[in-house]
């Protein structure tokens, strides 16, 4: 997996305005704040994989483009039932859930947050929120 996650994140890096160390620095430290979380990912809005933090057996290349088109999805719904803007979206599980977050940049990404199904959805979204505006302030200073 590093492998595969390393070669899409060498050519996200390659892009201007993107701090791989930064950006994994700051996921790290969000695993470390919570344990409960397993994944933490940032993607581009194309479900290119920049960096990740993750103890999951995953194809970071596959997740990133699935974990995008979620999002995005979800802001087209929001969008289309004249909701205001779409902050977030979750995936619930019996064994785990997921939280994808729009960070806003030079472009826009994607935060992917993931914790099994000891950790409770509030918490998850919280920890992703927190990990999302540390990232915003990184990707954006």
């Amino acid at each position: 997996m590093a492998q595969l996650v390393g070669s899409s994140t060498a050519h996200a890096a390659a892009r201007p305005g993107h701090d791989t160390a930064a950006i994994k620095a700051v996921l790290a430290q969000a695993r470390q704040r919570e344990p409960g979380l397993s994944l933490l990912m940032l993607s581009t809005a194309d479900g290119r994989a920049i960096a990740e933090d993750s103890s999951l057996p995953i194809d970071g290349r596959r997740l990133a483009a699935m974990a995008n088109s979620f999002l995005t999805l979800g802001e087209t719904v929001s969008r289309e039932l004249a909701l205001d803007k779409a902050e977030y979206a979750t995936i619930c599980t019996p064994l785990g859930n997921v939280v994808l977050i729009r960070i806003l940049a030079d472009s826009p990404l994607t935060l992917t947050a993931v914790a099994d199904s000891a950790l409770n959805l509030a918490v998850l979204l919280f920890h992703a929120r927190e990990c999302g505006a540390r990232l915003g302030a990184v990707l954006n200073g």
